[in-house]
């Protein structure tokens, strides 16, 4: 009976407040203006342009470190041997991913596809050259292959910077050398025989939406995307 009671004490102190809300806002209420009258424009946050680009970048980059991920253990399964079958298979399926992520950026800026997909894949050898360097243990291979990845990242950024100068080339190259960093660190455990290999390697694919999320932001800047 206390309860039932309590409650409806709330109510009719809330009634009252209410009532005494409504009364206050009638006598300050003005005329609303044409600008108060007229609706802010609605933007689909997840059909828009700028959203579609950032979630197809999304898959398409994190595809890429898995696939590079895979074409690496295979050829490490093969004994360094990048001629057989399944290395090539596993190649080709990540060359295709390169192509996938090129038209994306070609279909934003078409001049600028084939000098991207050029780019793009010029950098995957150098992780190739890298695991094959540290597998045989070869130090100086090794080292050239971080300084190869180090430059690429460089080029890089000033070729996203000259498409979307919205985009601070410093900033791509940065995004470039965690990719570097973190794909390393994977392949090295992978090489060790070492079980972190898997955790390693969806850490580095787990930077790609902090990647894709720069690129598109910029690009949607640049293009005036919703």
């Amino acid at each position: 009976m206390r309860t039932t009671t309590a409650f409806a004490g709330l109510g009719l102190a809330a009634a009252l407040v209410l009532t005494g809300c409504s009364a206050a806002s009638e006598e300050t209420a003005e005329e609303p203006t044409m600008s108060e009258e007229a609706e802010a424009p609605v933007i689909d946050t997840v059909n828009s342009d700028g959203a579609n680009l950032r979630a197809q970048l999304t898959a398409l980059l994190a595809d890429h470190v898995y696939l590079a991920g895979a074409a690496i253990d295979q050829a490490l399964q093969d004994g360094g041997d990048l001629t057989t079958e399944q290395v090539a298979a596993a190649v080709a399926a990540l060359d295709e991913n390169s192509v996938e992520v090129a038209a994306l950026v070609g279909s934003a800026y078409p001049d600028a596809e084939q000098p991207f997909l050029d780019s793009w894949r010029s950098h995957i050898p150098f992780f190739v050259n890298y695991t094959v360097a540290k597998a045989t243990g070869d130090q100086a291979g090794v080292d050239q292959a971080v300084a190869d990845l180090g430059a690429y990242a460089v080029s890089f950024g000033e070729l996203i910077n000259s498409v979307v100068p919205e985009l601070p080339a410093e900033a791509v190259q940065a995004e470039l050398e965690m990719h570097a960093q973190t794909l390393l660190a994977a392949i090295d455990a992978n090489i060790a025989n070492d079980p972190a290999y898997f955790d390693l390697l969806k850490e580095a694919a787990s930077h790609m939406p902090m990647t894709a999320t720069a690129l598109a932001g910029g690009i949607a800047q640049n293009l005036e995307l919703q």
